[in-house]
């Protein structure tokens, strides 16, 4: 889609969200809700992840009392945009957090030790990361208040400017493209499990096949996605369900080898549980960075950042930051507990989807499997709709030639690509440590830092009096970017190349 949005003028103080521990923002222009962004399994709805809010136009809160009104903190809000409780943006976030992401986590501590006392420095790794990307998300739905944009990429366009817009376009492409790939391998291993359960064994690339073309092409052809959404809460009941199951197996000792566990007859070798002598020290190795990066990928929410800040009933500073440190913590302490039950049981043989070393006789774990397939399986298309349509996007096609077979070849390509994909890569751990890694550094590190530097050096320029104040957060935002791109570039390489 060409954007022919000019850059923003220099951005009045007035206009201004604060760090997130003071608020002393003005009057904001709001914009009108058109179409929501998704790019997650969990979302509510599907479009392009390179669509926007329909810009209106500017609102001047003296002349529009009626449409504007204060936020507690004296900000200008919509009333007719803001209506999500925070209860209810928690739990929507939460969902659209926890995903296939925390079921390869275990496997993050098995890349660099094998001795329960990883697990220490693992869940510090795990919450710290947590509030670094709670942070940016924070800061994500900042930026857009402060250059009164409600995309990502239109806030990058009013910040930075139209340079670059295309690559905006194309990672968010390749991120909602990534999270396709992933549910594609779990359906891969959840169907063989499931179909095994029932006593019929077929390959992994058999039951790829089998899920892809009787069940995601019908699924990817259907125009109208809201009916699909009530299933992403299946998603979350799932998750919940797999952390007590999880749980359930390591206290009852049916996979402990010391008690010759019931279900160890039903796993291969390579995926018992094993165990050694190299436990917290491990952390200090290169390797350590591979669970930083899948960490990356399982705290990935922030295109979606700009759609909770607006839909939040009386949005303000202080309000979104109960909402994105509710979120971002309950769902880093979901993740310690499912990563903790994971890596006790099985040690450093956990895969890279920790389900795979369970039973498939089991019925705790085929329950989960159950519920994460049907998850998949209905909100495969939202991500995918994503993909489809911010190709089209970025080839410029204009919606009037966006015919049904259009749609449908593209349907089929894209479709075809994913699946092959699936079937070459198996070890989900690393598909999200190299996603996150690469992928996940530009969209929560480098673009989010851009955008906040360019507004306080126009604030600077204009002699705001917030702008020294922005000035220090650009130097944090800096070191961090800096941080990100290390970790994010060392992570990848061990992750693509584990044996040097």
């Amino acid at each position: 889609m060409a954007s022919t949005t000019p850059p923003s003028p220099p951005i009045n103080n007035e206009n201004i969200m604060d760090s997130p521990a003071t608020s002393s923002y003005g009057s904001v222009k709001k914009e009108s809700l058109e179409t929501d962004i998704c790019n997650t399994p969990s979302s509510s709805a599907s479009t392009s992840p390179n669509s926007s809010y329909q810009r209106a136009d500017s609102i001047d809160t003296d002349e529009e009392e009626g449409l504007l009104s204060k936020g507690d903190d004296g900000s200008a809000i919509n009333a007719e945009e803001g209506k999500a409780t925070i209860s209810n943006e928690v739990f929507n976030l939460i969902k659209n957090l926890v995903g296939a992401g925390a079921l390869g986590l275990p496997s993050g501590v098995a890349a660099f030790a094998n001795a329960p006392s990883a697990l220490i420095p693992a869940s510090f790794i795990t919450i710290f990361m947590g509030i670094v990307f709670g942070y940016y998300f924070h800061l994500m739905g900042r930026i857009c208040n402060m250059t009164s944009t409600s995309s990502y990429r239109d806030a990058w366009e009013h910040s930075v400017g139209l340079r670059g817009s295309s690559l905006i376009a194309a990672i968010t492409v390749f991120m909602a493209g990534l999270g396709n790939l992933a549910y594609s391998m779990i359906l891969a291993d959840t169907t063989r499990s499931l179909l095994a359960a029932v006593g019929i064994e077929r390959s992994r690339t058999f039951s790829l096949i089998v899920v892809t073309v009787f069940a995601l092409f019908p699924l990817c052809l259907v125009k109208q996605l809201k009916a699909l959404a009530p299933f992403s809460l299946v998603g979350l009941v799932g998750m919940g369900y797999t952390m007590v199951a999880m749980a359930i197996r390591y206290f009852d000792g049916t996979y402990d080898i010391e008690k010759d566990g019931i279900f160890l007859k039903d796993i291969p070798d390579d995926m018992k549980p094993s165990f050694g002598t190299t436990g917290a020290s491990g952390v200090f190795t290169a390797k350590s960075l591979l669970l930083v990066c899948m960490t990356f990928q399982a705290f990935f929410a922030h295109y979606n950042a700009p759609r909770y800040y607006i839909e939040l009933q009386n949005a303000t500073s202080t309000r979104f930051g109960y909402v994105v440190s509710s979120s971002f913590g309950l769902s880093a302490l979901i993740y310690i507990a499912m990563t903790v039950f994971g890596f006790l049981t099985f040690g450093s043989n956990s895969a890279g989807f920790i389900l795979n070393n369970y039973s498939d006789q089991g019925t705790l774990a085929t329950i989960s499997r159950l519920c994460i397939a049907v998850s998949l399986l209905f909100t495969y298309p939202l991500p995918f709709m994503g993909v489809r349509d911010g190709i089209l996007d970025i080839l410029l096609v204009p919606s009037s030639a966006r015919t049904d077979k259009m749609l449908n070849l593209l349907t089929v390509v894209i479709l075809l690509i994913f699946t092959l994909l699936a079937m070459h890569f198996k070890d989900l751990g690393m598909v999200n440590a190299v996603g996150g890694g690469t992928l996940g550094t530009a969209v929560v590190f480098i673009f989010p830092t851009l955008m906040f530097r360019a507004i306080a050096n126009r604030n600077l320029k204009v002699g705001a009096a917030i702008a020294r104040q922005q000035q220090r957060e650009v130097m944090l935002l800096m070191s961090l970017m800096c941080f990100g791109i290390l970790v994010g570039s060392i992570g990848v390489y061990v992750a693509i190349f584990p044996d040097i």
